[in-house]
């Protein structure tokens, strides 16, 4: 079944202000146009792009043999694994002053952050959308590209209205078109529903908007001052060497077809050799037979046998691992991730070290530029929630991340050690145990711990004192009581 293509026609809606007809008119041919090359990409991480035959090496009739590189995949999901969110950090000694917590479990935020994640890398953005206040739950939730696009606002570094499409009509898939059925439109104001009714698209609710600008942010990767939507992972040059790879893993299976059992010449025969009913054997049979029984030409002459020698596949294997040298320059993905051989041995330590360095540094820019958009999100949440926007917590909010550079306990333990020992108050902070690696949720557990053991222990201690202080007590009452039951006696002066 063909995927649906977008249509071209501008769309008028019923009901919509004049103000923002022009953002919508731009906005929906911005989405039809990006679609098609949006799908592009899914199908190469997905493994689905077409082969792209030379029409040389590769028969007709292995054409539609099926080969499948996951490179794509391999760019997409390596980078991915190293931003990884760990909550939402304040000033204060109150761990959640803002009621986040909350609200992200309300929203299963840090199960569907990741896949937000993923997408932004696979179409170079993502979205991120709040909703609510006034009454109604406060809640966030993600679209990818496929479904959400927006106008850019360069003076205020964040989108200046945007356009989601929220349901496609049942029948776009059938007919090949991408004909949307319900719609939501952001603007700085208000908040329009749009939906298609009897043919006719109609704004059939209008929300107004509290916050003064629009609740929509952009998770892009690879941001420029040319492209504010960011650029994707699975680029062009990924997209070439992933086709010539292809085409590479295709030659090796049509020459391990056609050389997987030795080729034999016979030199002198008059006829094909025949089975035991007089029939002609085939190729195939005649290179499988245990027993092949060949007469004597009209000379008396007995024919002559060859073998040609087995083709080898070094070259195929050769040009596969250039490609992935190719591959691991322009993606930053180490070689040994890619599923070629090389002829080193185990890499040590330092060595893997050194070849993710790249990929590192690439994930913590990357970290950098999905935590600005998100810590505005988080924001909005706070506001619509009942927070003050002039409130200090609000203000000093950051986006925590793990450590992309992944490194083991054993190095994490030592440098902390390290730390500590240089400056001895750092044992009290939880920072220290977030970079040991530990969780949020963690964190919050081990704290609450060792509250509980203080307080058990400040018990202890004060049972112990009053158990020491009453037999003091009763000795010295006893001492007194002794005292008053003695006669007193007369001294006389001297």
């Amino acid at each position: 079944m063909s995927e649906p293509i977008p249509q071209l026609e501008s769309v008028s809606v019923d009901g919509l202000p004049d103000r923002w007809r022009a953002d919508w008119q731009v906005m929906l041919a911005q989405w039809r146009r990006k679609l098609s090359r949006n799908r592009l990409r899914s199908a190469y991480y997905n493994g689905r792009n077409r082969i792209k035959n030379l029409d040389i090496a590769v028969p007709d009739s292995m054409i539609d043999f099926e080969e499948v590189v996951g490179w794509p995949a391999k760019a997409v999901d390596v980078l991915a694994n190293r931003v990884r969110f760990d909550g939402f950090v304040t000033t204060g000694d109150d761990t959640d002053p803002l009621g986040l917590d909350a609200l992200l479990d309300a929203s299963d935020f840090t199960m569907i952050l990741p896949q937000a994640v993923r997408s932004s890398l696979i179409h170079s953005c993502s979205f991120v959308n709040v909703s609510g206040g006034g009454g109604e739950p406060v809640s966030v939730f993600f679209r990818s590209a496929l479904y959400e696009t927006g106008i850019w606002d360069d003076a205020m570094h964040s989108l200046r209205c945007a356009l989601a499409i929220v349901a496609l009509t049942d029948d776009s898939v059938d007919t090949g078109m991408a004909r949307p059925r319900e719609l939501v439109l952001y603007e700085p104001d208000e908040t329009l529903r749009i939906r298609l009714t009897d043919g006719r698209y109609t704004v059939v609710e209008r929300t107004p908007n509290t916050l003064g600008h629009v609740p929509v942010y952009v998770l892009a990767y690879h941001q420029d001052l040319h492209r504010s939507f960011g650029r994707s992972r699975v680029n062009r040059e990924v997209m070439s060497l992933t086709d010539t790879a292809v085409r590479t893993m295709l030659r090796m299976e049509v020459s391990a077809e056609f050389y997987s059992w030795p080729q034999r010449a016979l030199l002198g025969a008059d006829e094909p050799p025949a089975d035991k009913d007089g029939n002609p054997l085939t190729g195939w049979q005649a290179s499988m037979s245990k027993m092949l029984a060949i007469g004597r030409d009209a000379d008396g002459q007995l024919p002559t046998i060859q073998q040609f020698a087995q083709m080898s596949m070094q070259p195929h294997t050769d040009m596969l691992r250039a490609l992935a040298g190719r591959f691991s320059g322009a993606t930053g993905v180490p070689m040994a991730q890619l599923g070629v051989m090389t002829d080193s041995g185990p890499s040590s330590a330092e060595a893997i070290a050194a070849a993710e360095t790249e990929l590192v540094i690439e994930a913590r820019n990357t970290c950098d530029a999905f935590g600005s958009q998100l810590r505005r999100a988080a924001q909005d949440m706070a506001v619509l929630n009942g927070v003050s926007p002039g409130d200090e917590a609000l203000r000093h909010l950051k986006v925590n991340w793990r450590n992309p550079e992944r490194p083991s306990q054993a190095a994490m333990a030592d440098a902390v050690l390290k730390q500590v020992q240089a400056i001895p108050w750092l044992a009290n902070s939880r920072v220290i145990l977030e970079q040991l690696g530990y969780t949020d949720t963690d964190i919050t557990r081990l704290l609450s711990d060792k509250n509980r053991q203080n307080a058990a222990a400040v018990l202890d201690r004060l049972v112990n004192m009053n158990a020491v202080d009453q037999p003091a007590n009763r000795a010295v009452t006893g001492s007194a009581a002794d005292a008053a039951s003695q006669p007193v006696e007369e001294q006389t002066p001297r």
